[in-house]
């Protein structure tokens, strides 16, 4: 007989073994009559096979525990590998193609009354092929003689995370009381519109901003005391 099943048939039943004979020696101790080897069979033969199915019963249910564990842990750790190739798959797609990145302007006014405008790339992937166009909503336009809109055009191959080209545009408030522009913003993995409105208040300049991917407002600022604006209806403020 091989070793190893000698050794698990010793581990699975020598508990059932001792449990028979001392049920048994304690019965014949106590029987009357003489003993015989069919009292000590009929003595042992049940108890012996009772027990070994009772302790059948705990290995096996303590072996499904732990093959359950085990399977539990297997499935953590599928489901903790799984979500890292996902997470690898979705770094290296957005590395390489810009995901869903998105990026745009952040405005400010430097001297001396100089709008600047700085594209700014506020996503955790690069983004790809930046084209804008910028309209400044209050130039005086004729589209019966086809004057339309001047469209300042910026165009920039990438812009790492976290990172700003400055001053893309500049534009001069100089003799402006206000400036109402509109710069649409076109990458490799979407659209964004962007509505500045300035206005001069106490010899400074209020900004308000509105920043929209489709039908998201990626950001919206607009100042207290900013003409036209409505805390209940902002969007007033761009109309």
């Amino acid at each position: 007989m091989n070793t190893s099943i000698a050794l698990r048939l010793l581990k699975e039943f020598w508990l059932p073994t001792c449990i028979a004979i001392s049920w048994t020696i304690y019965n014949l101790w106590t029987q009357i009559s003489a003993l015989d080897v069919k009292s000590t069979v009929n003595i042992f033969g049940p108890t012996f096979f009772l027990v070994s199915w009772a302790t059948g019963q705990f290995f096996r249910v303590k072996k499904q525990a732990g093959i359950e564990k085990n399977l539990s842990t297997i499935e953590s750790r599928a489901i903790a590998i799984t979500d890292r190739l996902e997470q690898q798959a979705k770094d290296f797609f957005g590395h390489m193609t810009g995901g869903d990145s998105v990026g745009y302007f952040i405005v400010g006014i430097r001297q001396p009354e100089i709008l600047d405008l700085s594209f700014h790339n506020v996503s955790t992937y690069p983004v790809f092929d930046i084209h804008a166009e910028a309209v400044d909503l209050d130039e005086l336009i004729d589209p019966a003689n086809n004057k339309f809109w001047t469209r300042h055009g910026f165009n920039l191959d990438k812009i790492y995370p976290n990172r700003a080209h400055m001053s893309s545009y500049q534009f001069s408030m100089s003799g402006r009381e206000r400036l109402r522009l509109n710069v649409f913003i076109n990458t490799r993995s979407q659209g964004v519109i962007q509505e500045i409105r300035i206005h001069r208040k106490d010899n400074w300049f209020q900004i308000a901003e509105r920043v929209r991917s489709g039908e998201t407002v990626l950001k919206l600022v607009v100042p207290e005391g900013f003409p036209n604006y409505d805390p209940a209806n902002p969007d007033t403020v761009f109309n």
